[in-house]
C-alpha cells in the first residue's frame, strides 16, 4: 500500500497560478512596450519630417548670397547634436555646415528620408547615430542637406525598456515573496489532510479530514469526503457485524457437529465407515480452521488493539523468530540463514503479533522452497524506514498474482498441491495494516522466489 506523493512546491496550484501571471504579464508587458515604440517612433518620425520640411520652405526663400549667413546664423538657435545641415558645391565638395559628406545613398527627390546609419557630423566622437535627412537643389548649382537626429527614437526605446524592467521587478520580486509566503498555508492545509487520508487507507476509519474556519473550497471538498466516509464506516460496521455473527453462529454448530463425529469415532465401525468417517472429520477441522482464521483477521482489523503497542526491538524479534524456525527448515533438508544488517532502531508494535506475521511468511517459504533451498530472514534499517524480509528461492508469486494473494481465501492456481486455506497472508496483511506498516510483494535479488517484505517507519529523532 503506496502513500500518495508528497506535493512539490513549484508543482503546487498556486505556484502555477503565479507562474502563468508572470508569463502573461511579461508577455503582455511586452506587447505593451512594442506597440508604445512604435507608436513614439512614428510620432517622432513625423516631427522630425514637419520640421526638416519646413526648415527646407524657410530656406528656399533665402537667396542664394545669403544663404551661408542664414544657415550659420539659424545654427545658433539649433539643438546642438540635433539638427545639422550641409552646403556641398555641383561635385559634392563641401563648402559649409557640419555635415562633412554628401552621402550617396541619400535619394535627390526633396523629400526627407531615413538614413539607418546616418551622416558624417564635424563634432562627432563615435559612430554616426540614424538621422533623418533631406536634400534640396538650389538655384546656383549648390547642394544642400539638412539632417535631424534619428537617435532620439533609440533613447525612448531604452527608456521605455528601461520603465518595462523596472516594472517587472516592481511586479516579480512582490508577487514571488508573495508566492513564498501565501502558497504556506495552503499547502500545509494540503498536508494535513494528506496525513488523515493516509490514516483512513491504513484502516482507521473513524478518522476524518480536518475542516478550518474558512469555509473555502478545500473545506467544501473534505466535508464531501467526511460525508463519503461517513456512509463508508457505516457500511463497513454493517458488513463486518454480518459476517462476525455468521461466523460466530455457525461456529457453535459446527462445534457439536465435530463432537458428534468424534463420538461416532469412538464406536466400533466397518472400514469403509471409518475412512468416510475420518474424511468428515477432516473436513469439519478443515471448515473450523478457516472460521478461526476469519474471526483471527476480523480481531486484528479493530484498530483498538493499537493501545496495547509497546517498544520492541526488531532484531530480537527476528532472532526469535530465526531460532524457532530453523529446525523445520532443516527438517525439510533447507538453509535459512539470519541476516541483520547493522543496528535496528527500537519500533513500536505488537510483539506477539509480529512474530505470528513472520511465522506466517517463513511457513509458506518453507512449504513452497524444495529440498536443497535457501531461505532468507533479514532486516536492515535506513534513515527513513526499517525492514523485515523473507526471501526464498521458490517458484515465487507472479506479478499478477500479488494484488491477489492478500485477499482473504484466495489460493494462487500453482498453491493447490500444498495444504493450506488462503489465510496466511491475509493474515499478515491485517497485522501489517494495524500497525500502519507497509507489506511489499516482489522477487529475490537473483529475480527467482519470492520477496515479501515489511516496511516499518523508523522512529524521528527526539527534540531535546
Amino acid at each position: 500500500m503506496s502513500s500518495p506523493p508528497a506535493v512539490e512546491p513549484w508543482r503546487s496550484s498556486s505556484s502555477r497560478l503565479i507562474g502563468f501571471y508572470a508569463l502573461f504579464f511579461v508577455a503582455w508587458g511586452a506587447l505593451f512596450t512594442g506597440v508604445l515604440y512604435w507608436q513614439i517612433s512614428n510620432y517622432l518620425g513625423n516631427v522630425a519630417q514637419r520640421t526638416l520640411m519646413q526648415r527646407a520652405h524657410y530656406y528656399a526663400k533665402v537667396d542664394d548670397a545669403n544663404l551661408v549667413g542664414e544657415l550659420a546664423a539659424s545654427e545658433a538657435y539649433s539643438t546642438p547634436n540635433i539638427d545639422a545641415y550641409g552646403l556641398f558645391d555641383a561635385q559634392g565638395r563641401h563648402l559649409a555646415g557640419d555635415l562633412l559628406k554628401l552621402r550617396a545613398s541619400l535619394p535627390d527627390d526633396g523629400q526627407v528620408h531615413y538614413l539607418q546609419r546616418g551622416l558624417s557630423v564635424a563634432q562627432a566622437s563615435e559612430e554616426p547615430r540614424s538621422s533623418y535627412a533631406l536634400l534640396v537643389h538650389r538655384s546656383d548649382g549648390r547642394m544642400l542637406v539638412l539632417a535631424r537626429d534619428g537617435g532620439s527614437v533609440s533613447a525612448v526605446g531604452g527608456i521605455i525598456q528601461q520603465a518595462l524592467a523596472w516594472g517587472l521587478s516592481l511586479t516579480l520580486i512582490p508577487g514571488l515573496i508573495g508566492w513564498r509566503l501565501l502558497r504556506r498555508r495552503p499547502l500545509k492545509r494540503v498536508q494535513r489532510l494528506q496525513r488523515s487520508t493516509e490514516s483512513v487507507v491504513s484502516g482507521n476509519l473513524a478518522d476524518r479530514l480536518p475542516l478550518s474556519s474558512r469555509h473555502d473550497e478545500l473545506d467544501m471538498l473534505a466535508s464531501a469526503v467526511n460525508t463519503m466516509l461517513d456512509h463508508i464506516e457505516q457500511l463497513m460496521l454493517e458488513v463486518k457485524g454480518v459476517c462476525d455473527g455468521i461466523a460466530h453462529d455457525l461456529r457453535t454448530p459446527l462445534t457439536r457437529l465435530r463432537a458428534r463425529l468424534h463420538q461416532l469415532d469412538q464406536m466400533p465401525l466397518a472400514a469403509d465407515q471409518r475412512g468416510a468417517l475420518d474424511q468428515a472429520l477432516a473436513e469439519s477441522e478443515s471448515i473450523m480452521v478457516r472460521f478461526q482464521g476469519l474471526l483471527r483477521v476480523a480481531e486484528l482489523e479493530d484498530t483498538r488493539r493499537r493501545s496495547a503497542f509497546q517498544a520492541y526491538l526488531p532484531a530480537e524479534l527476528l532472532m526469535q523468530v530465526h531460532e524457532f524456525y530453523e529446525p523445520l527448515a532443516l527438517e525439510h533438508q533447507q538453509t535459512l540463514t539470519l541476516d541483520i544488517q547493522g543496528p535496528l532502531p527500537a519500533l513500536m508494535g505488537d510483539v506477539a503479533l509480529l512474530f505470528e506475521a513472520l511465522v506466517n511468511l517463513l511457513d509458506n517459504a518453507i512449504k513452497f522452497t524444495p529440498p536443497g533451498g535457501a531461505i532468507r530472514l533479514r532486516g536492515r534499517a535506513s534513515a527513513s524506514h526499517v525492514t523485515l524480509e523473507v526471501a526464498d528461492n521458490g517458484p515465487g508469486i507472479p506479478p499478477a498474482e500479488r494484488p491477489q494473494v492478500l485477499r482473504r481465501l484466495y489460493r494462487a492456481p500453482a498453491a493447490d498441491t500444498q495444504p493450506g486455506h488462503g489465510l496466511g497472508l491475509s493474515l499478515v496483511a491485517a497485522i501489517v495494516r494495524l500497525h500502519g506498516y507497509q507489506l511489499h510483494i516482489g522477487s529475490a535479488d537473483d529475480g527467482r522466489g519470492a520477496q515479501i517484505s515489511l516496511s516499518c517507519p523508523a522512529p524521528g529523532p527526539k527534540k531535546g
